[in-house]
């Protein structure tokens, strides 16, 4: 690998040993992946917010960045870190243990965001700017939509790019990678809802290759909740629609490749999926909006819905965003008539919700492709959702 003189006293262990084992992490982890050199990056987005509590590995790396008061050295956002009511004696030493975590996250200068959307946060990164991200849904959000380029990052290796600011030059930071190897040809009607569902289903048709879609005319929330899905049950890291994502729009057809396969989605496979993502759903104990954190817009979109509903007893309705956005909406004209639905706006990883022993009892229902592979829940309509929570919605909103 083609290293600058900098990174060769990095490597020499001239500049802290601490920093020589990031390199030769970084160095090796390029290598495998036959990088050629390594590119400076303009942002980060760490994912082990909650997880650096499970590994001792990872709370020992950031102990010693910190002891060495070693800064990142680019602007750092993180995921949503953990949070529970009522914990248990598992639950207690965990946040113990995320306290730690943040405190350290903190000294090396990271920007306390604790959400899934960075770029709903201040971290936008602009189309063509390398970056080191990962969080599988901003990743494909960056990568797509933002026209970004990074890579799925692990919980490793975007840490140790954030302390260098630089990361291995392969896979999607490569433009010769990013072109689509499936044409996705979308012959059905896509409602607005129905978004989530034709990612879980790109997603589970094509796995981890790139998607060309052709067909759609959805709007950045849509998008943002189609690639999350689609980045779940595929494992998809950049995907592209005809004429409306960033490089579709500038290079159109050059973004698909010669060899591309064809696949099409009609109305009958669009309904079996939302049917098989729904089966066993009787009557809901908790309704669960917000997996990526929803952004303002969706938010008002969900008050509209709410007027004039309220939430039925015996039923949680949970709301969720990042403490940005939620401030936001608080302080704008919904914040008070949301509140009085008896909803609750929460900023947390929905996934967390089930180191609760008492809510893996329940019978919880998201609009969340994402949530609904990951997590033992069962996917209905957003509309249906808030029909679930409160027996009714202005369908007008």
């Amino acid at each position: 690998m083609n290293l600058s003189s900098e990174h060769e006293a990095i490597l020499a262990g001239r500049k802290g040993k601490t920093l020589q084992k990031c390199m030769e992490t970084l160095v090796r982890y390029g290598q495998f992946y036959q990088a050629e050199t390594l590119v400076p990056i303009q942002s980060a987005h760490l994912v082990m917010s909650c997880g650096s509590i499970l590994f001792k590995t990872y709370l020992d790396i950031v102990s010693h960045l910190t002891r060495e008061r070693i800064q990142f050295a680019v602007p750092t956002t993180v995921n949503p870190h953990f949070t529970t009511d009522n914990p248990g004696v598992i639950q207690r030493y965990i946040l113990k243990k995320d306290k730690t975590f943040r405190e350290h996250f903190r000294e090396l200068g990271g920007i306390e965001t604790y959400s899934c959307t960075p770029y709903l946060c201040g971290n936008v990164p602009r189309k063509g700017d390398v970056i080191a991200w990962a969080e599988s849904s901003a990743v494909i959000y960056a990568n797509a939509v933002l026209g970004a380029k990074t890579n799925r990052n692990s919980g490793i290796i975007d840490l140790i790019s954030a302390v260098l600011g630089v990361t291995p030059s392969t896979g999607l930071l490569l433009d010769e990678n990013r072109k689509g190897t499936v044409e996705v040809v979308v012959e059905a009607e896509i409602e607005k809802e129905a978004y989530a569902v034709l990612g879980y289903v790109i997603g589970k048709v094509i796995q981890n290759k790139i998607p060309f879609i052709r067909g759609l005319h959805g709007s950045d929330d849509e998008f943002k909740n189609m690639g999350a899905a689609m980045a779940a049950s595929g494992g998809v890291g950049l995907y592209h629609v005809d004429g409306i994502t960033p490089e579709a729009r500038a290079l159109g057809e050059d973004m698909l490749r010669d060899d591309a396969e064809t696949v099409v989605i009609t109305d009958e496979i669009l309904s079996k999926q939302k049917e098989e993502l729904s089966a066993g759903l009787n009557r809901a104990d908790m309704v669960f909006i917000g997996c990526p954190h929803l952004s303002y817009s969706e938010l008002v979109h969900i008050s509209t819905l709410l007027e004039g509903a309220t939430v039925r007893r015996g039923v949680n309705l949970w709301v969720n965003t990042s403490k940005h956005v939620m401030q936001e909406f608080v302080d704008s004209e919904y914040g008070a008539s949301f509140q009085r639905t008896g909803a609750t706006l929460v900023s947390l990883c929905p996934l967390a919700l089930f180191e609760t022993p008492r809510l893996r009892k329940w019978e919880i229902v998201t609009n969340s492709g994402k949530m609904r592979y990951y997590a033992p829940v069962y996917y209905a309509s957003l509309n249906r959702c808030l029909e679930e929570a409160t027996g009714g919605v202005n369908h007008e909103g």
